[in-house]
């Protein structure tokens, strides 16, 4: 995804707003100031990942029906589940929709297999 000025300028803006709030760096959370502050920002953009990763999972619509990866035949909706997935930017909650199979009479999660690959 190609960030936009518009959205960079969003960024730059929350970043000083950020920085206000969070005050001085401690300089103690780094082998120097210059490690202290990207340690912070570290902190800051592994929050914002996370939360971006909850929000936009809990966003996605949930179909009525889907494919069963065992057999094939159409599964309904039980509604959703959250889950705890270990990302590249640490653990986060995502919110995924669930389905049963009534030939396999078992529950699957479409998004196992996205993240299957």
């Amino acid at each position: 995804m190609a960030i936009s000025s518009e959205l960079r300028g969003r960024i730059a803006a929350m970043a000083r707003q950020l920085c206000e709030e969070a005050g001085e760096v401690d300089e103690s959370q780094g082998d120097c100031w210059l490690d202290a502050v990207e340690h912070q920002a570290i902190e800051i953009a592994d929050a914002l990942a996370a939360e971006v990763m909850k929000r936009q999972s809990a966003d996605r619509p949930v179909a009525d029906e889907a494919s069963c990866p065992e057999c094939g035949q159409h599964g309904r909706s039980r509604g959703t589940r959250e889950r705890e997935l270990i990302t590249r930017r640490g653990p986060t909650t995502i919110v995924e929709p669930e389905y049963y199979c009534p030939c396999c009479r078992k529950a699957f999660f479409p998004a196992d297999q996205c993240a299957r690959g």
